[in-house]
C-alpha cells in the first residue's frame, strides 16, 4: 500500500546503485531524527554521499527488500548543525576538502560556517590548512551547489514538474536558466517535454505568439502530430496553413521559419507532382526522409543479392508438401507458395480468412528441412503469440529479434540477423521507422516474406510501409481475395 507524500531531511550515507543516464538511484539515507539509515530510491540527478538532502516522496513495502522510501522530488540543503557542516563540506560535493579540513572550516566560522562562504569567501584563506588551490575548488562547487538550487526554484516557478527540472538541469547543468529565458522552446529537445508545455512556460515569460522560436516550433510539432496520423510527409501549403489556423502563428512568420529550419536541416523538402500534375512541395523531417531512403535501399540490396539457397522444381516440392500434410492449395496459395520458393522478397496481401496462416504454415514445413534457420516476427506481443499459436512456430516482436537495449537495436548492418529466411507478419501494422530498423539488420543473401493486409490494421507509428512497397512494383505480390473462413487462422 502507498502512503501519503512525506517530508525527509537528512543526509545521504551511501549509493548502492546509480544510472547516470536517466538518474535512478538507491542509496541510504540518515534522516536528522533517527540513528539508523532508511533505504531511499528514486530519480535524482547530481547528488553526492554525505550530501544533505530535503526528499518528498513516500513510504512502499518492497516484497524482497522490505520498508523502503520512494523518492518523487528531492532538493539539495544546507545542514545546520556542525556535524552536519563537517560531513557536507567533506562530501564528495566538494572534492579535495577533506574532514579534517571541514572541521577545521567549521571550528573557525561556526553556524555562520556557509555564511561566510557565500558572502566573505576571501575568510576561508585565514584558516588553518586551507590551500588557495583548495579554497579554489571549494567555491567552485559551492557556487555550482546554489546554482542548482536557483535552477530548480526558477523551473518550478515557470510550471516545470521536479522531475523533468532534475533532466533538464542535468542536460543544460547552470545554463538552464539563460537557455530557457533565450528560448524556451529549446525545452522540447528533452524526452517527455512537448511544444504545448513549452509554449505554456512560454506564455509565462511572456514571449510573442508570432515570436520566430514559436513559430519554428510550432512548425515541427504540426509535423509531428501528423506523424502520429500516419504521414512521414505534409504538403508544404497545408501545413502553413493548418499551423497558423490551430496556432495562430502569422503566415509571413511561418514562411521566414520554414526557410530557417530548411537552412538548418531539421526539414526536408521535396518536389513532386501531384494527381492533377501541379508541381507541389513536400515537408518532412529528416529521419522519415531517411528511414524512408534506407527502406528503398535495403528492399533493393536484398532483391539483388544471391540467395542462401536456391530452390528447383517448385511445383514438385509443392506437391509433395501437401501429400505429406493432407492439403491441397488453391491456385492463389499455391502462387504464394511458388513465389515464395522462387523470389528473395515476397508480399503476401490479403482479408481476414483468406489462407495467409495457412499459407505461412505450410511454407514453414517446406522450407524448415531446407533452410535450418527461420525467423517468425510481428510489430507485437499480441500479433506474435497469434503466430505461433496458429502456426506452432515460435515468433517474437521485431523488438525482441532485433535484440532491443536502452541504447537501441543491437542488431543492425554491422552486426545482422542470422536467419536465412525471415517471415514478418501483419506487416502493415509496422511504421517506416520500425521498418527502417529492421531492413538494416537483414543479410543481403537471405529471404524475407512480408505478409498482411494491405486494407486493414494502419501502423502504430508514421508511414504506411506495405502499401509503399506494394505501389513501388519493386517486389513481387500475391493477393488472396478467396475468403475460407473467418477465424483466427487468416
Amino acid at each position: 500500500m502507498v502512503e501519503d507524500d512525506v517530508n525527509l531531511v537528512g543526509t545521504l550515507e551511501k549509493i548502492v546503485y546509480s544510472n547516470p543516464e536517466n538518474g535512478f538511484l538507491i542509496g541510504t539515507f540518515l534522516t536528522e531524527n533517527s540513528a539508523r539509515p532508511i533505504t531511499v530510491k528514486g530519480i535524482v540527478f547530481n547528488t553526492h554521499e554525505r550530501e544533505t538532502l530535503r526528499l518528498k516522496g513516500y513510504w512502499e513495502n518492497h516484497k524482497v527488500y522490505g520498508r523502503q522510501f520512494s523518492i518523487r522530488e528531492f532538493m539539495p540543503v544546507e545542514p545546520t548543525s556542525a556535524e552536519g557542516m563537517v560531513r557536507y563540506l567533506s562530501s564528495e560535493v566538494f572534492k579535495g576538502i577533506g574532514e579534517k579540513t571541514a572541521q577545521h572550516i567549521v571550528n573557525k566560522f561556526g553556524k555562520d560556517t556557509f555564511k561566510i562562504i557565500d558572502s566573505s569567501p576571501e575568510l576561508l584563506s585565514k584558516v588553518k590548512g586551507v590551500r588557495k588551490k583548495q579554497q579554489k575548488s571549494l567555491l567552485a562547487a559551492w557556487d555550482e551547489q546554489r546554482g542548482l538550487r536557483d535552477v530548480m526554484t526558477f523551473l518550478r516557478g515557470v510550471g516545470i514538474s521536479h522531475s523533468y527540472a532534475q533532466r533538464i538541469f542535468a542536460k543544460n547543468g547552470l545554463n538552464s536558466i539563460p537557455l530557457i529565458k533565450a528560448n524556451p522552446y529549446q525545452l522540447t529537445d528533452i524526452p517527455g517535454i512537448g511544444f504545448l508545455t513549452a509554449d505554456g512556460i512560454a506564455r509565462n515569460l511572456g514571449f510573442n505568439k508570432n515570436s520566430p522560436h514559436r513559430a519554428a516550433a510550432g512548425l515541427l510539432y504540426m509535423l509531428e502530430q501528423q506523424a502520429l496520423n500516419g504521414h512521414t510527409c505534409f504538403p508544404l501549403q497545408t501545413l502553413l496553413e493548418k499551423t497558423a489556423q490551430e496556432l495562430d502563428i502569422q503566415a509571413e512568420m511561418l514562411k521566414s521559419s520554414i526557410r530557417q529550419l530548411l537552412d538548418d536541416s531539421l526539414l526536408h523538402s521535396e518536389k513532386i507532382q501531384n494527381i492533377n500534375a501541379e508541381e507541389e512541395k513536400l515537408i518532412s523531417r529528416p529521419r522519415f526522409y531517411k528511414a524512408e531512403q534506407r527502406v528503398a535501399e535495403n528492399i533493393y540490396r536484398i532483391l539483388n543479392s544471391e540467395a542462401y539457397t536456391v530452390f528447383e522444381g517448385e511445383s514438385s516440392l509443392i506437391d509433395e508438401q501437401e501429400r505429406k500434410v493432407g492439403l491441397q492449395l488453391d491456385p492463389a496459395q499455391r502462387e504464394a507458395v511458388e513465389a515464395a520458393l522462387q523470389h528473395k522478397v515476397l508480399i503476401i496481401t490479403g482479408g481476414p480468412g483468406t489462407g495467409k496462416t495457412t499459407i505461412v504454415r505450410f511454407m514453414l514445413g517446406l522450407m524448415r528441412p531446407r533452410i535450418p534457420s527461420i525467423g517468425l516476427a510481428a510489430p507485437t506481443g499480441r500479433a506474435a503469440k497469434r503466430i505461433t499459436e496458429t502456426t506452432g512456430s515460435a515468433a517474437f516482436t521485431i523488438h525482441r529479434i532485433l535484440e532491443a537495449s536502452n541504447i537501441g537495436f543491437q542488431r543492425d548492418r554491422e552486426n545482422p540477423l542470422e536467419q536465412e529466411l525471415l517471415i514478418l507478419d501483419e506487416t502493415s501494422m509496422i511504421d517506416t521507422l520500425l521498418m527502417d530498423s529492421f531492413l538494416e539488420a537483414v543479410p543481403s543473401a537471405s529471404r524475407l516474406i512480408l505478409v498482411g493486409d494491405v486494407d486493414q490494421l494502419p501502423s502504430v507509428g508514421a508511414g504506411a510501409v506495405l502499401l509503399d512497397l506494394i505501389e513501388s512494383g519493386t517486389i513481387p505480390v500475391v493477393r488472396l481475395d478467396h475468403i475460407f473462413r473467418q477465424a483466427a487462422d487468416s
